[in-house]
């Protein structure tokens, strides 16, 4: 009884080293018994052990559950200790404007890659209207972060310039992002008429299409929820990285989905479909822009107002 009773409670209070062994393990048996799932055809002795290992998997993955809920607060709480010891991971935890120019970094390599990418892809493939305007267009919002982002970076170094005209300038940014935000959707035309008149899509090989439409909507979900939380702050150049962010991510959608109708339509004429939604995602990209527009105007007569 009382080797049950240490043994119950080493179970609810598991050391880390245990865990260390118990997840991984967890992962091996997980992936067994989906191999085994899948497989058509058995022999006696296969079958037999794929009850066993569905019965370990299902032990160890409840198990690793109920660690996880657990001890969450301790591994988040050591985590964040882990992170605080170096200055990047402290701007990184307690600043938000900081996380916003790292993640909108981090975007702006990837867009210079996808620029490289379609260019590429343009003269390999000879279709030069379809992939050197989708690169103009990935250009053209490289550009605009980029420019963002050096601006963001210059803009805490000292200066002579009052805080109203500091300001002042951080308005005419954020009204020259939105001036072109209106006009960057302009580069998508092409590509919405060979979608419409020549039924082409975005093409993704094989079952990749499955990871490029869940990271499609983390992005759209991600930059959505980022761009309320950006409400709230005053930095307009914050604002005006994330809603070019939304931007980017709002094509992403457009694409994804025609690659979808591509990849697993059985037939059938859907480019009714896809301009419908590139037409929406034009229309909104546009909106974005003027809505930039319009709140640079109603801030600068705020500032003038108070000056």
């Amino acid at each position: 009884m009382n080797f049950i009773k240490k043994l119950i409670e080493k179970m609810l209070a598991p050391s880390p080293k245990f865990l260390w062994f118990l997840y991984p393990v967890t992962l091996v048996f997980c992936a067994f018994s989906i191999i085994l799932a899948l497989s058509t055809t058995l022999s006696v002795v296969l079958q037999v052990l794929s009850y066993i290992t569905y019965a370990i998997a299902g032990l160890t993955l409840g198990y690793s559950v109920y660690t996880v809920v657990v001890f969450a607060p301790k591994i988040k709480q050591s985590t964040v200790n882990l992170i605080n010891k170096t200055n990047f991971g402290k701007k990184m935890l307690s600043q938000y404007g900081f996380r916003t120019v790292v993640g909108s970094s981090i975007s702006f390599i990837f867009s210079i890659a996808f620029v490289i990418f379609n260019i590429l892809l343009a003269f390999m493939l000879k279709a030069y209207a379809w992939y050197l305007s989708l690169a103009l267009y990935y250009a053209l919002l490289v550009a605009l972060r980029g420019g963002l982002l050096l601006y963001h970076k210059n803009k805490g170094k000292k200066t002579e310039k009052t805080l109203q005209e500091q300001k002042s300038i951080q308005i005419k940014k954020y009204r020259t992002c939105g001036i072109l935000l209106t006009v960057i959707p302009l580069c998508l035309i092409v590509p919405l008429l060979q979608i419409i008149f020549l039924d082409r899509a975005f093409v993704y090989q094989g079952w990749t299409v499955i990871g490029f439409a869940a990271y499609a909507f983390y992005k759209i979900i991600s930059c959505t929820i980022h761009l309320i939380k950006s409400s709230k702050i005053t930095d307009l150049t914050i604002k005006a990285i994330r809603v070019v962010g939304l931007a980017d991510a709002l094509v992403s959608i457009f694409s994804l989905q025609t690659a979808l109708l591509f990849a697993f339509s059985s037939g059938g004429n859907y480019a009714i479909y896809n301009a419908l939604t590139g037409g929406v995602v034009l229309a909104l990209t546009v909106l974005l822009g003027i809505y930039l527009i319009v709140s640079a105007n109603k801030i600068k007569k705020q500032l003038l107002n108070i000056g």
